[in-house]
């Protein structure tokens, strides 16, 4: 052959067009549709996934300090009650008197304590048994006269069984009275004119019957007695006393 090959160098260019005036754009640089992924893609990509991680790390890193900080705080409490509770036992193991401990002396004054409520509920129990109560009635051998007078709301009032009643109604006021009831001994009615009845109180005392007299069975008293029934009574009941119309005196 006479006309003879020249060979010339290949030139490997980053462009597939062998465009001469891109030949200044480093091989480096990849062109998208080729499958390749650009450099500052990947940069920011690695870049975002770093700070990511770090996030996480970080996150990991505060719940691990979290729980060490609850797990310290635990213990110092825990620490703290045991030291007090030895202080308590050691306190309380402490002689106090002679060979007492304390713990000893608050046992015993609880005990003294217990003991003193016991023995006062004991007496209170025993005091209110009034000795009072316990009395003879056959030792009442001297008697006390009161007599008086009441008018009655009733226009016709004359017979027997009216009398009766009326000294039924009396007795019931004196017996049922807790201060006079157990010197009490009878009623009578000795006259009833009109609508007016005259009474007469018997009592029995004791010998020793001086406070007796002044106090208990004094004409105030027996007479309030009466006059408190009189004032409580039923206007409706017909054998209503006017309370105002009460006299009484000694004898």
């Amino acid at each position: 052959m006479s006309d003879e090959l020249e060979l010339k160098p290949f030139k490997s260019g980053c462009d597939n067009n062998n465009d001469p005036g891109d030949q200044g754009i480093e091989c480096s640089q990849v062109i998208p549709g080729n499958g390749s992924v650009p450099n500052n893609v990947e940069s920011e990509v690695s870049n975002l996934l770093s700070t990511t991680q770090a996030a996480e790390n970080n996150r990991r890193q505060h719940e691990v300090e979290v729980e060490v900080d609850v797990d310290t705080d635990s213990e110092t409490e825990t620490s703290k009650w045991r030291r007090e509770l030895q202080s308590l036992k050691t306190d309380l193991n402490e002689l106090v008197v002679w060979k007492l401990k304390l713990w000893m002396v608050i046992l015993i004054v609880f005990l003294a304590i217990a003991l003193v409520i016991g023995i006062s509920v004991i007496l209170c129990e025993v005091s209110d048994d009034d000795g009072d109560e316990n009395y003879d009635k056959s030792s009442f051998v001297v008697k006390r006269f009161f007599r008086g007078n009441f008018t009655v709301d009733n226009s016709s009032f004359t017979s027997d069984q009216e009398i009766l009643q009326l000294e039924e109604q009396l007795t019931g006021v004196y017996s049922s009275s807790p201060a006079l009831e157990r010197y009490f001994s009878n009623v009578t009615i000795n006259h009833l004119q009109d609508t007016t009845a005259q009474f007469k109180l018997q009592f029995m005392m004791p010998s020793d019957q001086e406070e007796l007299v002044r106090y208990t069975l004094s004409l105030k008293m027996v007479k309030n007695v009466l006059l408190q029934h009189l004032y409580d009574q039923d206007s409706g009941d017909p054998f209503y006393i006017i309370p105002t119309s009460l006299r009484m005196e000694v004898g």
